[in-house]
């Protein structure tokens, strides 16, 4: 399925980023050696103009405008430098951060550029004057990667502290948020440009809410997909649900990109590696092993034939794509093939594994031992048996209860087995509860609701927690709170009381 064409090893440090021009014909690389590289693909040479030089710091990463006229890079050094693709000269430098610069984006329309910082900040800029639109504050950790959905209408961002966050363009209001999205920091996020409401016929007149599929990787070594759902005609709210987890990376997972038709995904990791995907079905498609050290970025040409993947160890390798090849399984490394099996890969979505169709409560011993063995922990299936694990055991499952009970001694074995659990839970709060029985802040179902002076409701402790913390701002609006006193919520409490009174109960 990939058939690697070239390798292009003009850099003297670590490779942080790749991108094709909309035409596809010019690769364009950023390097820790300060350089902004060009390639001509259809040659395989270096162009005359490359390479860019002036970041006086890591370049972190590029990206070209959807139309081709302009290039963007972002540095450590705290600044977005935009250069014009005729003469790729340097039009100006945007300087707003106070931090090192790690994500730059396009809006789908041309119309923006957004950057994401270690100042824990997010801006917006005009293309057209140049100037800073809006800056977007709130976050808890460093900005390490942000998308914009492909309706231009909100933007998406990832941080260090594992959260991702929705704000809507126009007012710069947070609209969604999931805390622990990637356990050990965001490193990725991309939007699919065909999914959903992205797709070519997909104008929504119901009032239906407009749906996107975003996936995020990070430092858990994990690929997430998400159902991203915008506030419709009908509604304001917005809300982010788990779609799959995609297990197969070894290593941190440090760039996730779609192809321009949305059939493909490709994922690169530490573990050396890139993955390629059917995003739809959650199942790998190949693995290419060519990079000596940690592979840091990869990039889908837009018309589809070629692949292209950036590594610490100074090159960039451009793969030929072959898409009649799409037999899942097929791993390469250089001449050596070999097929994929179920230890080395597993996807937990919402449709497999069998047992994962029921609620959680629901699954016999069988189903957990199903699902132990889809995690690839059978050697663990005999002790869930003799102590009778079945889902509603499982539900309530501890670290204690797998260290004492169970006998399961490595940490990493005990954290997977947690982790799924935890996943699968939220799936369930995703897809059975409302939304309005969740915290906005930790996203659980409230025991103790409040009302605060924003108007929103809220767990008593969550609350008071953040505001202790010192934040003065509304976790929904973002905007200043008045005053710090709560009201109890009695109506919703009695509501939520009712509901899992009822056979509504997960």
């Amino acid at each position: 399925m990939a058939e690697l064409t070239l390798t292009l090893s003009r850099h003297s440090k670590d490779v942080n980023c790749c991108v094709f021009s909309p035409n596809s014909s010019i690769l364009v690389s950023g390097s820790s050696d300060k350089t902004v590289r060009l390639w001509d693909i259809p040659e395989g040479t270096e162009l005359n103009d490359s390479p860019l030089q002036g970041h006086s710091y890591h370049v972190c990463s590029c990206a070209f405008s959807p139309f081709g006229t302009l290039l963007a890079t972002a540095s450590t050094d705290c600044s977005v430098w935009l250069w014009d693709t005729r003469t790729y000269e340097k039009i100006t430098a945007l300087e707003g951060h106070r931090g090192a610069v790690r994500s730059c984006v396009f809006s789908p329309d041309s119309l923006l550029l957004m950057s994401g910082s270690a100042d824990e900040t997010v801006c917006l800029w005009s293309t057209k004057t140049k100037k800073l639109v809006r800056r977007i504050e709130g976050f808890e950790s460093s900005v390490m990667t942000c998308s914009f959905t492909p309706d231009n209408l909100y933007i998406l961002a990832g941080v260090s502290n594992g959260e991702v966050s929705l704000w809507e363009v126009q007012s710069g209001v947070c609209k969604a948020f999931d805390k622990e999205a990637n356990d050990m920091g965001v490193n990725t996020c991309c939007f699919s440009p065909t999914f959903g409401s992205a797709g070519p016929c997909n104008t929504d007149t119901s009032g239906s809410s407009p749906h996107f599929l975003l996936v995020t990787g990070g430092g858990d070594n994990l690929v997430k997909l998400w159902n991203i759902f915008t506030a419709s005609a009908y509604s304001d709210k917005c809300h982010i649900g788990h779609r799959a987890t995609l297990v197969a990376h070894e290593a941190p997972v440090w760039e996730c990109t779609f192809s321009n038709n949305g059939k493909l995904l490709a994922s690169c990791s530490g573990d050396k590696t890139v993955i390629i995907w059917n995003p739809l079905e959650g199942t790998p498609l190949h693995r290419v092993f060519a990079h000596s050290r940690y592979v840091t970025c990869c990039a889908f040409s837009p018309d589809g034939q070629y692949l292209a993947s950036g590594s610490n160890d100074r090159t960039v390798k451009v793969w030929k794509l072959n898409l009649s090849e799409t037999s899942a399984g097929l791993i390469e490394s250089g001449n050596m093939v070999k097929n994929l099996t179920k230890n080395d890969t597993y996807c937990t979505t919402t449709s497999e594994p069998k047992a994962a169709v029921k609620k959680l409560v629901a699954w016999t011993v069988d189903d957990v031992c199903i699902w132990l063995t889809n995690l690839n922990l059978e050697l663990y299936c005999e002790r869930f048996r003799e102590n009778a694990i079945d889902g509603t055991e499982l539900f309530n499952i501890t670290a204690e209860l797998l260290v004492n009970d169970l006998c399961i001694g490595p940490v990493g074995h005990r954290n997977k087995i947690l982790r799924s659990v935890k996943d699968l839970k939220k799936n369930e709060l995703d897809d059975n509860i409302p939304d309005e029985f969740l915290c906005p802040i930790t996203r659980e179902v409230m025991i103790d609701p409040v009302i605060a002076a924003d108007g929103h409701s809220y767990e008593r402790k969550a609350i008071e927690s953040w505001m202790l913390s010192g934040k003065l701002t509304s976790p929904m609006t973002n905007k200043p709170i008045k005053h710090s006193n709560l009201i109890s919520n009695t109506t919703l409490k009695s509501v939520i009381s009712r509901y899992f009174s009822a056979e509504n109960v997960i």
